[in-house]
């Protein structure tokens, strides 16, 4: 197997004409067992059919790999009576692809999660990691426009019609109920990013609806596509990053 593998890191390094990426610097959370969701390998650029070519090889067995460094592996996937070269450096929570290489796309300045990639990665966590994330997956929320939530009662304008604070808090409302049957026990989701716009007013007596559904998984990180509307149509849509965390270990690090 070390012979072996010495090869695959000779083949990778002549393809670069440089030296292997070197392995995350390590912090104060220690490494995790590598566990990517289909949800994360399917939200990587990939060429189309790859995913489900990837698992066939893994299911075909022959997938050789080593643990260099940690999170690191080099590994050799059979292909058509021969093998290709791969190396994959995983986050440091295991959960995502930071890095990546296959013989047959290191001509791309961002390649893409070939099948070969995909067969390591499998072959190095040992199967697809059950995960109740999936790509599409929406939720909806809503709620009435009253005295308590307009902008004149926020403070984020004067007058009495939807103000934007309270839809994008709809609109994350919504998002944390697409991932309320998502997580184990301890973990939660916090918000990290909003980027949308506002684009119709709602009057008082309006029943605002939101949407979230889930564009991109990349490990913890959940990013969503979310829109609001009314009975006269949509009133705003953007995007929305929120992030799965250990609620108490978050809580203790905010404490410090």
């Amino acid at each position: 197997m070390l012979k072996l593998l010495d090869i695959v890191q000779a083949d990778v390094e002549q393809a670069h004409d440089t030296k292997l990426p070197q392995p995350p610097e390590p912090d104060d959370c220690e490494p995790c067992a590598i566990e990517v969701s289909m949800a994360t390998l399917e939200s990587h650029n990939h060429i189309i059919g790859d995913i489900e070519r990837g698992v066939k090889v893994y299911n075909s067995g022959g997938v050789e790999f080593e643990e260099r460094e940690s999170g690191f592996y080099l590994a050799r996937v059979p292909h058509k009576g021969s093998s290709k070269a791969v190396s994959v450096k995983f986050s440091r929570d295991g959960r995502d692809i930071k890095q990546h290489f296959c013989d047959c796309t290191w001509r791309d300045t961002k390649p893409p999660v070939c099948r070969h990639v995909i067969a390591a990665v499998l072959a190095i966590q040992g199967g697809v990691c059950d995960s109740r994330l999936v790509l599409g997956k929406a939720a909806t929320v809503s709620a009435a426009v009253n005295e308590k939530n307009t902008a004149k009662a926020v403070s984020s304008g004067s007058l009495d019609v939807f103000a934007t604070p309270m839809m994008i808090a709809l609109m994350e409302r919504a998002a944390c109920e697409c991932l309320s049957d998502c997580l184990d026990e301890g973990l939660t989701s916090v918000g990290s990013l909003v980027n949308v716009k506002h684009t119709k007013a709602s009057p008082i007596g309006a029943e605002v609806t939101a949407t979230a559904r889930i564009e991109f998984v990349f490990g913890r990180r959940v990013e969503f596509s979310v829109t609001a509307s009314d009975s006269s149509g949509e009133i705003g849509n953007g995007t929305h990053i929120r992030n799965i965390v250990d609620a108490e270990r978050f809580m203790r690090k905010c404490g410090k």
